[in-house]
This record gives structure tokens, sequence and C-alpha cells, in this order.
């Protein structure tokens, strides 16, 4: 990187894998599977190869015939039939091609297809942690840019790759049966080069490796720059941002280059070699053709096989440069689809009926990495049924890891999470995800329709009942004022709608899960004036004969509440109602003095 580039502070994305060979038989084997359900496809792509690759030699192989046995003895007799097999075999060889290409296209499409809904479906299931620790550029470029990469594999260079070779052998078998002397003659200069060929894979595979990673950065700062850009556009940014990207760009622009001058390189040094090995036949040819040893229509389909010999050597450099390309795709997708989570059903679930008692945290600790800091300390909290519990604590304290550990989007580390007695690992997820909805600060918004939204957690609701859900959280005050009403278009992450109108959406939504268990997430921390009153009745309606956890920085949210738990350094420190806590004088009446004094009345 530049010395202005780091003067800029570039937010460079490492690397999250370690490249190994150019070939790796361990990566194809793994992705092999995909190839399984068309296994029918796969045998008819691959014996399209010898096909065509028969209906190519023999045509140099009729030339002879047709200059030794009829052109120059000068007889006609047989030259038609000769003329019509050629004819023939153009014409099988441009369908057998045809078909090659769609059987190969198609192979490759449906193979793509499959692996980019398992890199999908992966995502699904690797654990939270995994997706807060990559950059969204960076998982989406495994599942877009990767997966291309490995697409024109897929369609043209994995098998075509047999198909070369079984070319080349059998060009190399038609040679040697015409003249063993010309064909030494001719190879003397293909030890050059398979030198030259093993010199520079070293230097291609470095450039490929390196435009991969580069991508990957660029899609990471992209999608950062994006759904950045209000603070990009309020903090004049502009400019220094438009740099940044540029040396990124720029550092990509040069990586292709770099690989695409190897490519041209070897291609030059392919043809060059290959025009060598014409001129070195010609040369020593002569005295054979003088001598007699050889005849002229031999020596016309010699030359004709060997000028076809390097066209598949030039191609098979060019795939292996794709290769390149391939196997450092196919790293990263493996790396994501052998990625294990650590949140996983159990063997035997337990089956969680109707939630009737409490939920409970007994000597929960939890640390984010296994190296990182512990953020719960042997934590112990109980919320039962029907009960409204406000939990407030400074930053760090481990409000928001509550939530994580109650949707099971992690597991403690020590202690256990229960509900009605049950160990939330021993349940299945969907189960125990089925039991609470969870409402966040941030409340995210699909691009669609606001119905869409609502109806997210359930497709099959009614009319009826998502307009009631509506309508009870206040959200139906809002949407009756927008022109399209629940058919209005909401935008990427809700943004045409205010953060208050999001708020509304989201109670609607998670209302229309009828949860047994409520769980926001300082849901009303941010809202604007022209809803607040709106937001505060439709929270109440939303936890209204329901369990509910809120984390909450709103004085009034927390006076609703039954019992108010305060955390500190990960462990419950003070709980009990507003006034009594107050009276206390400890954490919580210092925190109301920062935070919550300048809300009450």
């Amino acid at each position: 990187m530049s010395t202005e580039s780091r003067r800029r502070g570039i937010r460079a994305v490492s690397d999250e894998v370690t490249f190994g060979k150019a070939y790796d038989a361990r990566l194809v084997r793994r992705l092999a599977v995909f190839f399984g359900p068309h296994k029918m496809l796969l045998f008819l792509a691959a014996a399209s190869y010898p096909i065509v690759a028969g209906l190519g030699l023999v045509q140099p192989y009729l030339v002879k015939i047709a200059i030794d046995e009829h052109l120059v003895p000068q007889k006609p007799d047989g030259f038609g039939l000769i003329l019509l097999i050629m004819i023939g075999a153009l014409v099988f060889e441009f369908g057998a091609k045809f078909a090659q290409t769609i059987l190969t296209q198609l192979l490759g499409q449906r193979v793509t297809r499959d692996l980019r809904l398992a890199l999908f479906n992966k995502l699904q299931q690797v654990d939270l942690s995994h997706i807060e620790r990559n950059p969204v550029g960076r998982l989406m470029t495994r599942v877009t840019n990767d997966v291309e990469a490995l697409s024109e594999t897929f369609s043209t260079g994995a098998i075509s790759i047999v198909g070369d070779l079984v070319t080349l052998t059998g060009i190399v078998v038609m040679m040697l049966a015409l003249d063993v002397k010309l064909t030494l003659y001719a190879f003397v200069v293909v030890p050059f080069l398979i030198a030259f060929v093993s010199f520079m894979r070293k230097y291609a595979r470095e450039a490929f490796r390196k435009v991969r990673s580069l991508l990957s950065q660029m899609n990471a700062f992209l999608n950062e720059s994006v759904s950045g850009m209000s603070l990009i556009q309020s903090f004049r940014q502009e400019e220094n941002m438009a740099a940044e990207f540029d040396d990124v760009n720029g550092a990509y622009k040069a990586a292709n280059f770099s690989s695409i001058r190897y490519d041209a390189m070897t291609y030059a040094v392919v043809e060059a070699v290959a025009t060598m090995a014409i001129a070195t036949t010609l040369l020593f040819g002569l005295g054979i053709f003088e001598s007699g040893e050889a005849e002229i229509g031999l020596f016309v389909a010699f030359v004709e096989y060997l000028r076809r010999f390097f066209q598949p050597i030039n191609e098979l450099s060019t795939k292996y440069t794709m290769l390149q390309s391939a196997m450092a795709s196919a790293e990263r997708c493996v790396e994501l689809l052998d990625k294990n989570p650590t949140v996983v059903e159990p063997e035997h679930p337990k089956a969680l009926g109707p939630f009737e008692d409490a939920l409970r945290f007994e000597g929960v600790k939890f640390a984010y990495n296994a190296d990182g800091p512990e953020i719960l300390h042997g934590l112990d909290l109980v919320v039962r049924r029907g009960e409204k519990v406000a939990i407030v604590g400074p930053t760090g304290a481990g409000k928001s890891t509550i939530v994580k550990l109650v949707a099971r989007f992690y597991d403690p580390t020590d202690g256990k999470v229960t509900l009605d007695g049950t160990d939330l690992r021993d349940a299945r997820i969907n189960e125990v995800r089925s039991k609470l909805a969870v409402v966040l600060q941030d409340s995210y918004l699909f691009d669609g329709s606001i119905r869409d939204n609502i109806k997210f957690g359930q497709r099959e609701l009614s009319d009826e009942d998502l307009r009631a859900a509506a309508e009870r959280t206040c959200a139906l005050e809002v949407i009756d004022r927008l022109d399209e009403g629940f058919d209005a278009r909401v935008g990427e992450r809700g943004s045409r709608l205010s953060t208050g109108q999001r708020q509304l959406i989201a109670f609607a939504r998670a209302l229309a899960l009828d949860p047994e268990i409520l769980v926001l997430d300082e849901a009303t921390s941010s809202v604007d004036p022209e809803t607040e009153s709106l937001i505060q009745t439709g929270l109440e309606a939303l936890i209204e004969d329901r369990t509910a956890i809120i984390i909450a920085h709103r004085l009034s949210t927390i006076r609703r509440a039954d019992r108010i738990v305060v955390l500190a350094q990960g462990r419950v420190v003070e709980e009990g109602a507003h006034d009594e806590l107050l009276e206390l004088g400890g954490v919580y009446k210092h925190l109301y003095e920062l935070q919550f004094a300048e809300q009450a009345p």
C-alpha cells in the first residue's frame, strides 16, 4: 500500500483464507458432490469431447489421402467420396461442438445454481458471530463473484481440460503413425515450452490470488460506503472516500492487468513455439520429402496436425490461468461450506410445551470469543410468565448479550438458560425461537411492501389479522397516511420511513407472531416526536398479557415494568421497583441521574 494510501487510512479487508496449491484435489473432491445430481448431463458432456476430437483428427488424414492417392497421381476416381466424407466430418463436427457447448453450459449453470443455494443456506446456518465478524461485502463475494469464477470452470474448464488432453493424445498418435522422425523434429522445442509454463504459473497464481482478494475488499468497501452514505455526506467526506475507493480500485486494476499480462505472455510464447515447431518441421522435413521418404500429402497432413497440436496447448495454458482463479474461489467457497456452527441442534431434542413457569439464567457465563473478555460473569436472572422485566445498566454490562442468548444466537460458555426447566440447548432451535419475538432499536425492514414486512414471520396471516395487528400497535395510523397503504414500499432497510414509523411496523410484525415472550432491545430509545406517543401506546398494546424483557433507555418504559433489573459488569447488582431502587441509592440511582432524570416530568 502506498504512503498516501496509509495516510488516508484505507480500511483494507484482510484475507481470511490461506491459499493452497493451484490445483487442490481436496477442493475438487469437496465440490464434486454438486455434480452428483447431474450425472447423466456430466456423462453426455464428457462423451462429446472424444467425439469432437475424433471428427477433427480425421480431417487432416482425409487431406493426405486426397493429395497422395488422387491429386498427385491424378486419379479422380473416389475423390468425390473423400470430399463428401470430409464435408460430412465438418458438418458433424459443427453439430457435435454445438451440442457440446449446450451440454457443458447447462451443466455448469445447474451446478452453479446448486452451489450458490448451498452457500446461501450455509450463511443462514452459521453462527451469528461469523456474520458479525465478516464484512457484508466479503460474504456477498462468496455467493456472487467467487461462484461466478467457478461457473466458468464448471461450464468450459474442468471437462474441456480432459477433452484437450484426449485431443493432444490423439494428435500425437496420428503424427507418430504418419512419421516418427518428423514427430521428433517437431517436438524438439516442446521442452522449452514446458519449462516456460512451469516458470510462469507461480507468478500467474499469485496474480489471480491478489485479484480475488482485492475484489473482496472492493465489495466490502462499496457496501460499507453505500450503507454509511448519510454519514459520509454529513461529514463532507466524499472526496476522501472517493480517494480511498480510487486506491482500492486502482490496486484491483493493477492486479487484473498483471494477471492479463501473464496470460498474454503465455499465449504469445505458445504461438511463437508453435511457429518454431512448424519451421523446424519444414526445415528438416524438406530433406525427407526430397529423398522420397515421405509423400507430399503426408507432409501437408503432418503440418496440419502439428498446427492443431498447439491449439489445445494454448487453450490449456488459458484454462490453467482460469484454474488459478477457480482454485482461489473454490478455497473461499469450501471454507464457508465447511464452517460448522457452534449453536447446533441437540441429538435428542426435548419438546417445549406452552410457556407456563419462567425463563431462567442460571450461573451464565459468556464470552464472544474463546480468547476474548468475558461479558457475563455467572449471571442469575428469573423472568416469570406474564412478568414485564426492564433491564438497565451501563454500556458493556451485557444487556444485548442477554437478548442473543434468549434467542439462541449464541450459547453460554458456562451455566445455562432454561425455559420451564428445559435447557435451551436441549430443544430445537426453531422451537425456541417460535416462542419469542425480538424488536431491536434499529428495526430492520426488508425492501418490499409494509404488508410483506408485517407478514414476514406469518406468511399465512389473513388481511383481517394483519390490519388488527397494525391497529392495535398504532401502526395503522401511520399506514393510513400513505397513499398506497399496506402496499407502500418501505425501501431498503425501511429507508422511506422515519425511525418511529419503522418501529411501529416492527411492533405490528411482532404482534402478528403472537409470541409468548417478547424481547425489546432498546426499541424505544430513538424516536421522532411525531410518533413518540403512538409508539408508547403501541408498546403498551404489544406487551399487554405477555411476558416481556425490556432493555430500555426511556424512563416511561422502565416505570411500566413489574421489576427493574440492574446489570453491572455482567452480573445482577440490583433489582426491584423504580422507587425502591432510587431509595437504595446505588447503581440505578446513578444511572437515573445520568440518563433518566431529564425525562422525568
